[in-house]
């Protein structure tokens, strides 16, 4: 449950024009292990540049697990029963992570890195499954406790971590496209490593988004149009472009938190939504249950979202969509 691989590919033309309510601007920095990018239409607005940025700087600077001085690191560090005051979105993020993880079955859930870690270890050897066991006792929703009204966190056991490495890139790219909200800027791709937010249209033309082939370059599973009136999710995970070798034999990045193994065959799950938050989760959670078609049904009738999956030996693409699909218009096999 890592941050997620990059499958999303942005094929839209840029449309040239004296005028700047015409115009196409994006600018690209790096961040959150990745390149970040964002697009919009109108006039170039360097102010809002630099606020996105610096509030992309500032919050990876607190969601990260590495950074000492992160309050993921703070929270890791804590004792039980001990408070830890956060800010309240801080607070709301750890909440939002806790629930919805409990409705997607603990497939995905921010506690799973007690077992997690062991595969990030040097090791040449894979844990074994009595390793892995032994910590299933401190892997769980119900071992962090938060109240967002005191804006307080604390956990039950000493040894308890997190890490919202899974929804973190979701919950930052919300957070972008709502800044440029404020800024009256409505029509706009917000693109985190793969994992986007599509709002509004291109002068008029739908924004197109494309899902990567991973097992053959340049070529797409899918063209997305999004819809012009509103705002359109998505987040893709996958375990071909990240992988930890042990023993001389590759292993996903994602980890099902109640086995602690990594997942497999997992080749690409896209979820489609509202939210880059909520998309960027469930993708994640899909990924370690790709191959049960009834609890993809299960997250899609809870969720309304669209769900693509390559899964499998051979790998097979399949397309799970809501009754009432998302407002896109999709092109694909």
């Amino acid at each position: 449950m890592l941050l997620k691989s990059s499958f999303l590919a942005l094929i839209f033309l840029f449309i040239s024009s004296c005028s700047g309510r015409n115009t196409v601007q994006s600018f690209t920095f790096t961040g959150m292990g990745t390149l970040l990018t964002v697009t919009y239409t109108g006039q170039k607005n360097i102010a809002v540049e630099s606020e996105i940025k610096q509030s992309v700087e500032n919050f990876e600077k607190q969601v990260s697990y590495y950074k000492k001085g992160s309050l993921v690191s703070q929270f890791n560090r804590l004792k039980k029963e001990s408070e830890l005051l956060v800010p309240h979105w801080f607070c709301e993020l750890v909440a939002i992570s806790l629930h919805l993880g409990v409705e997607t079955d603990n497939a995905f859930d921010i506690t799973y890195k007690a077992k997690g870690k062991l595969w990030d270890s040097k090791s040449e050897t894979p844990p074994t499954d009595e390793e892995l066991r032994r910590l299933s006792t401190l892997v769980g929703a119900d071992l962090v406790i938060s109240d967002c009204k005191r804006n307080m966190l604390k956990k039950k056991r000493d040894a308890v971590v997190i890490d919202l490495g899974g929804v973190a890139k979701g919950y930052a790219i919300d957070s972008v496209g709502d800044l440029l909200k404020e800024h009256k800027i409505t029509n706009f791709i917000v693109n985190f490593g793969g994992d986007m937010l599509v709002c509004g249209n291109k002068n008029g033309k739908k924004w197109k988004i494309g899902i990567k082939n991973p097992l053959k370059p340049g070529d797409f599973l899918k063209v997305i149009s999004a819809d012009k009136m509103s705002c359109t999710a998505m987040a893709t995970s996958g375990d071909y472009e990240r992988f930890v070798v042990k023993n001389g034999k590759k292993y996903s990045h994602i980890i099902d938190p109640k086995t602690g193994n990594p997942v497999d065959n997992a080749k690409s799950v896209t979820v489609i939504g509202k939210r880059a938050t909520v998309v960027d989760l469930l993708a994640t959670a899909i990924s370690v249950n790709v191959e049960k078609s009834h609890f993809i049904k299960k997250i899609i009738a809870s969720f309304g979202v669209a769900v693509y999956t390559l899964s499998g030996m051979p790998p097979k693409w399949q397309t799970f969509e809501p009754r009432e699909r998302p407002t896109t218009h999709t092109e694909g096999r």
